[in-house]
């Protein structure tokens, strides 16, 4: 990849210790969804940080505003009635014991940021806000309005959106900085479910328990099973949902190693075993669906529960934008045993945009050019707010080759990447409101 324009390298320098004070408030913050309270319907970690990027943005002399108390803004550039719009999120995953750095710190070492949203989502936001004040210093002439924007739900399902749209018009056009370079012009459909067998032949009791910490957002590395009074523990490496290759999932070995279990139970694990196991492409399932291009689908075992009555696990899949869910659940149906029953716990359609948009196009060609790279729109397994924010689509912050850091311990970003998607932004933002 190519080195930082001198130009922009000036520019960046001149706010460069003020940049990296208040990248560090914004990561002191632990905007981990909570319970609604009075005027902030995710939860006070969220609202903090909502609070925190408005005043910032004051400090910086932008136009401010919120919508719901959930989705707050900075605006720039002639007060129109259309505008541009840069969408991320301040929202963030909650933390668990896999941290070698203080989580809600920013830790700068050896040219890589650490702490909990350096990547997903807080870094890359704060650059597009850095990106369009050091456009402000230029004081150039400027035709469109630019506004960005500061959601605090992401990573619960986007449910601040509504909010949003139900005060304010959507842009008419725009990205979430929350994904992947270079553009992204189509999201897959993702289907996130929980399948249920009741167990009525009393062989449920030959299991005590079953512990770890499972979640939707990533595949886990630590299970433990009792068995007749006898513990079996499971270690592995955790990784993003949306990228299960890159796992060491633990559920899968569990499984596998108490096919022995008897009764309906034992078929549960049996079957779990010969149909999912660690095959990540839905293969035995009949699932392996693909397409050139948004590639195979991906399926993750992320969750495994007994009750006293049932055993559950739960899976997410994320299929080829030319694959229906009704297709993939007719196919699913057909391999489940009997008494199986699905529960739908998240769907997302896929959704796909015109890649030959003129601004899509103009942003590839930037893209390209001020890294080297190949700037050929693509997909992504992930979900953005893209799905939600019409006129939306996703371009970075991930560059090429990097993938599994989010939502998991010692979340990073390069420094020099951090840089890199500010000059983009730059070059990009400059491009769309000046011309």
């Amino acid at each position: 990849m190519k080195e930082i324009r001198t130009d922009f390298q000036k520019l960046f320098d001149e706010s460069k210790d003020e940049f990296l004070a208040d990248f560090k408030q914004l990561i002191r913050i632990p905007s981990v969804n909570g319970n609604k309270t009075y005027q902030a319907p995710f939860g006070i970690g969220p609202k903090r940080a909502l609070e925190y990027m408005l005043d910032l943005s004051q400090r910086l002399g932008f136009r401010t505003g919120q919508a719901g108390d959930c989705v707050g803004w900075a605006e720039y550039g002639p007060e129109t009635e259309d505008y541009f719009g840069v969408l991320g999120h301040i929202d963030v995953v909650d933390v668990v014991d896999d941290w070698n750095y203080p989580p809600f710190d920013l830790t700068l070492k050896d040219g890589y940021f650490y702490g909990r949203g350096v990547l997903d989502n807080k870094g890359p936001l704060l650059s597009t806000l850095f990106a369009l004040y050091l456009i402000k210093k230029q004081q150039l002439p400027l035709k469109k309005r630019i506004r960005i924007m500061f959601g605090t739900d992401e990573e619960m399902g986007s449910r601040d959106i509504p909010y949003f749209l139900k005060e304010q018009q959507p842009p008419y056009a725009g990205f979430t900085p929350d994904c992947k370079f270079p553009i992204v012009y189509g999201e897959r459909g993702i289907v996130d479910l929980t399948i249920t067998l009741p167990i009525e032949d009393g062989s449920l009791e030959q299991i005590d328990s079953i512990d770890g910490v499972f979640d939707h957002s990533f595949l886990p590395d630590y299970a433990a099973i009792t068995v007749n009074g006898q513990t079996s523990e499971f270690h592995g490496k955790k990784a993003p949902s949306n990228a299960p290759d890159m796992a060491e999932n633990v559920l899968p070995v569990l499984v596998k190693n108490n096919q022995y279990l008897t009764g309906r139970t034992g078929d549960v694990f049996k079957w779990l075993n010969e149909k999912i196991a660690d095959q990540y492409n839905g293969e035995n399932l009949g699932l392996n669906y693909r397409d050139e291009d948004s590639g195979e689908l991906q399926l993750s075992f992320y969750d495994l529960e007994k009750s006293v009555d049932e055993i559950s696990f739960s899976i997410s899949m994320r299929y080829p934008v030319t694959i229906s869910e009704e297709k993939i659940l007719s196919q699913l149906k057909s391999q489940l045993l009997d008494g199986m029953k699905i529960k739908i716990n998240r769907s997302f359609p896929s959704t796909v945009k015109d890649k030959n948009l003129p601004y899509m196009q103009r942003f590839s060609k930037i893209y390209a050019e001020d890294t080297g790279l190949n700037g050929e729109p693509v997909t992504t397994t992930g979900a953005t707010y893209a799905r939600e924010m019409p006129n939306i689509i996703a371009f970075g912050p991930s560059f090429p080759g990097q993938k599994g850091i989010a939502h998991k311990g010692d979340e990073w970003l390069k420094y020099s990447d951090w840089l890199m998607m500010m000059q983009i932004y730059y070059d990009c933002l400059i491009d769309e409101i000046t011309n």
